[in-house]
């Protein structure tokens, strides 16, 4: 679980990077948390950004004797349960009691400043879902059969196509093990080896892939996600409405477009009183063994 979390982080919050429109520099609160179907509630973590011209380090940036709760909330808002949190080191907040994350539930987060500022987000954790095919033991890289995985639906709580990212977890993580994209990338030194330990696939649609009679769905993995021959752990998560708005926006943001500068959207956070992600997904994981052709 805490590697899943670790390939959403590195995509998240870039809070030294001029991400947003500002004509004059202008201080946000950034937060970062997320909510996983059926794990343990996450830290919270809260800070400020920094100007362009200067270094962004968190530890610098980290806000100080917040007030930081979750709650679980009902379809009209009204609070179900609230979970209070304490802060465990200067900016990182961790919940004072072990509790589940329920899915197919709307969560809030609340949090208050020591000047008395708020910042809040909510999120609808998606519908649990499980693999109902088993992996062939093994498969070729890029070969004929590509790896299938068929999956029960996740329901959300509108009538919205679900939306998946995969994650690839290597347990075979040596550099002789690279699949040829990524040995290039290492070899040319444009990025560490061990960023592909726990790599990720971009956003696909539910309705790219077929729908079977049954209710089911069949996912293609992508062979592109895949960085490491060998064992491989691979992660299909179901994910809400925030993760979807804000890897969408970042994407466009980071090149990810043919649109002009001009036509460029704005990073889409859905949290009042700041900026960041708070956002939460249900998973499902299975294994299998990535042969070289």
């Amino acid at each position: 679980m805490k590697k899943l979390l670790a390939i959403i982080t590195s995509l998240a919050i870039l809070s030294g990077c001029e991400l947003y429109e500002q004509d004059k520099y202008q201080e946000y609160y950034v937060v970062e948390s997320y909510l996983i179907a059926n794990g343990n509630l996450q830290q919270v973590r809260l800070s400020t950004t920094n100007p362009i011209d200067e270094t962004y380090q968190f530890e610098d940036n980290a806000i100080t004797g917040a007030t930081v709760k979750i709650q679980r909330l009902d379809p009209d808002s009204s609070v179900v349960e609230e979970y209070s949190y304490q802060e465990q080191q200067p900016g990182i907040y961790t919940p004072i009691n072990n509790i589940t994350v329920q899915a197919a539930q709307l969560y809030r987060l609340h949090v208050t400043t020591q000047n008395g500022d708020e910042i809040s987000a909510t999120t609808y954790v998606p519908g649990n879902f499980e693999t109902v095919n088993e992996l062939e033991p093994a498969y070729i890289y890029q070969g004929p059969q590509q790896v299938e995985l068929t999956t029960t639906p996740s329901s959300y709580i509108t009538d919205r196509q679900t939306y998946f990212i995969f994650t690839i977890n290597t347990l075979d993580p040596n550099p002789n093990n690279l699949t040829p994209f990524y040995a290039d990338q290492v070899e040319d030194e444009e990025t560490d080896i061990e960023e592909y330990y726990v790599n990720s696939s971009g956003i696909v649609n539910e309705g790219n892939f077929e729908q079977n009679s049954d209710g089911t769905i069949t996912l293609r993995l992508p062979w592109l996600a895949v960085a490491f021959y060998g064992s491989n752990n691979i992660i299909v998560n179901a994910i809400d409405d925030n993760l979807y708005d804000f890897l969408r926006s970042h994407d466009t943001q980071s090149g990810g477009t043919t649109l002009s500068p001009g036509e460029i959207q704005n990073i889409r956070y859905n949290v009042n009183g700041g900026i960041g992600i708070f956002g939460s997904m249900a998973s499902d994981t299975n294994g299998t063994f990535i042969a070289r052709p």
